[in-house]
């Protein structure tokens, strides 16, 4: 059998989660032998966005590794951010162990080495984790969230080096505040509610709606966030309130601020794309039947129905 050494590139922000471990698990099952982690932004430690040092960030890798990948060599080395491609390939080159494949799913890795004499295995994202929700959950001590997505053994080292405690003192020392999104109710001629079914974490039925950009208002946010994900134009009919329980969203801390809209031109959209699986219309009378994305979406509904 032919000796395969595969690279693995990640910030491990913290450790490896269940998505990135099923991706390595794809790499295994074509026979990979050597695995070489490569953990970005090793320079940064004690951020929001880089809590964890390198050493501790290595340390959960090698837990993981062996909860989960016992019938493989895992070897773990960082490297610094190095925005420039070029750098960051010749950095990895130059430092690292002889390899001949690279595990990723990340579309900057494999425009870095796409010209390379590497050759570049894609694996498929079948679970979407972000880290940024896993320290979210963190944050609030969500520590069964948190064992759904990584290992026992990372789990046990997070608590034991106080993770919880330490992203709250970071995210108040950066003033780190609420994001917010817009969530829009819309109700057609034949009166049925127009949802989306979602395809990212957290999966299931949501309004149309996202992220409020910055330089706009809200009510330009939600026209915007509808017509790109329905096709359809709307005018903002009124203004349902705001929803800003800290733990709504189980990705991040999103206030969100709803609208009731009115329909006033497009076509309603009969195809998906990444992050929209299908538009649904839904009969309000059936609200209780749907499994909601995010809970609250029931509750703009009812307040739009009133």
């Amino acid at each position: 059998m032919e000796n395969k050494t595969w690279l693995f590139i990640t910030r491990a922000q913290p450790g490896l989660h269940f998505g990135q471990l099923d991706g390595i698990q794809q790499a295994i099952d074509q026979w990979i032998n050597k695995l070489l982690i490569w953990v970005g932004s090793a320079n940064k430690e004690f951020t929001s966005e880089n809590p964890f040092t390198y050493s501790e960030r290595k340390q959960m890798i090698e837990l993981s590794a062996k909860d989960l990948l016992q019938n493989i060599e895992v070897e773990v080395f960082p490297i610094p951010d190095l925005w420039d491609n070029e750098m960051w390939r010749n950095y990895i080159l130059q430092n690292i162990p002889s390899f001949k494949y690279i595990v990723t799913g990340n579309a900057r890795v494999q425009e870095v080495f796409k010209d390379s004499d590497k050759t570049i295995v894609p694996i498929e994202i079948r679970t979407f984790i972000k880290w940024s929700t896993i320290r979210w959950w963190l944050v609030n001590n969500d520590i069964d969230e948190v064992k759904k997505v990584v290992s026992p053994k990372t789990v046990e080292y997070l608590q034991h080096i106080h993770a919880p405690e330490r992203l709250r003192e970071i995210f108040n020392k950066e003033r780190k505040t609420p994001s917010l999104v817009v969530d829009v109710v819309l109700i057609d001629e034949e009166w049925k509610l127009i949802l989306i079914q979602r395809n990212n974490f957290p999966e299931g039925i949501a309004l149309p709606g996202g992220f409020n950009d910055y330089g706009e208002t809200s009510r330009i946010a939600g026209k915007r966030e509808v017509k790109e994900e329905t096709g359809l134009v709307i005018e903002i009919e009124k203004d349902l309130g705001t929803w800003d329980d800290p733990k709504r969203d189980p990705r991040a801390h999103n206030v969100s601020r709803a609208f009731k809209g009115k329909i006033i031109g497009g076509k309603l959209r009969s195809f998906g794309d990444e992050e929209i699986k299908r538009i649904v219309r839904v009969d309000p009378k059936d609200l209780n039947q749907i499994i909601f994305a995010f809970p609250d979406h029931k509750e703009m509904i009812l307040a739009a129905l009133v």
